[in-house]
C-alpha cells in the first residue's frame, strides 16, 4: 500500500454533492452582509403576502393569511406587502432563509426598497452581496461574486410548492396571524395583552 508514496501525496479531489435539510428556517430583513447569496427563480417558490413587523424589529415577522384582510389600525404601521418566501442559500454553507422584500406592484418609496428588490432580481442569476452604504443611505447591491462558478444545490426531492409550503412553516412557526381580532400580537398592538 505504501510503495507509491508519490501517488499519495497528490491530492484527492472529494465530489460530495449535499442536500441542506432546513430544521430551523431564519425569516431576515435581508441576507448578512457578510455573505453572497442566491434567490430561487422559479415563481413557485415566491409569494405575494402581507407582513406585519414585530417588537423585535426588522428581523421579527409575523405572517398574515389572506383569509381575514381586514387589519386592525394600530397595525396598519407595521404591515408591509411584501413578495416573501424567496428562499436564499448562501454561499458554499447551503444555509437557506426566506427574505420578504418590497412587492413588485407597491410603489417604492425608499431607495433601500427599489435596491432590495434589484437585488432579489440579480440574485435569481448572480452571487450577490448587499451592503449599506450610509452616506447614501442605501444599498449597494451591484456587488456580484467573480469567484463562485457553483450554482445553488436546490432541492429536487419534492415538487417546489411543497418544499415552499415547508419552509414557510418552518419559518412562521407560532408567527401566524390567521384573525387579527384574536392574534396575540393584534391584540398587543391594540393595547389589550401584554
Amino acid at each position: 500500500m505504501f510503495d507509491d508514496v508519490e501517488g499519495l501525496r497528490k491530492v484527492a479531489t472529494l465530489k460530495v454533492s449535499r442536500r441542506v435539510v432546513p430544521i430551523n428556517v431564519a425569516v431576515e430583513a435581508s441576507p448578512p452582509k457578510d455573505s453572497y447569496f442566491r434567490c430561487h427563480g422559479d415563481p413557485e417558490m415566491s409569494l405575494d403576502a402581507s407582513v406585519i413587523v414585530g417588537d423585535g424589529g426588522a428581523d421579527d415577522f409575523y405572517f398574515r393569511t389572506s383569509a381575514h384582510a381586514s387589519i386592525i389600525p394600530p397595525c396598519l404601521p407595521r404591515l408591509r406587502r411584501v413578495t416573501i418566501a424567496k428562499p436564499c442559500t448562501r454561499g458554499p454553507s447551503g444555509a437557506i432563509s426566506l427574505w420578504p422584500s418590497a412587492h413588485r406592484r407597491r410603489k417604492l418609496a425608499s431607495p433601500a426598497w427599489k435596491s432590495a428588490r434589484a437585488a432579489y432580481e440579480l440574485a435569481k442569476q448572480d452571487w450577490v452581496q448587499l451592503l449599506w452604504n450610509s452616506d447614501l443611505r442605501d444599498l449597494r447591491t451591484s456587488i456580484v461574486a467573480d469567484g463562485i462558478k457553483t450554482e445553488p444545490n436546490w432541492p429536487t426531492d419534492k415538487p417546489l410548492g411543497e418544499w415552499l409550503r415547508s419552509l414557510l412553516r418552518l419559518g412562521f412557526t407560532d408567527k401566524i396571524i390567521a384573525n387579527p381580532r384574536a392574534s396575540p400580537m393584534s391584540n398587543k398592538l391594540r393595547g389589550l395583552a401584554d
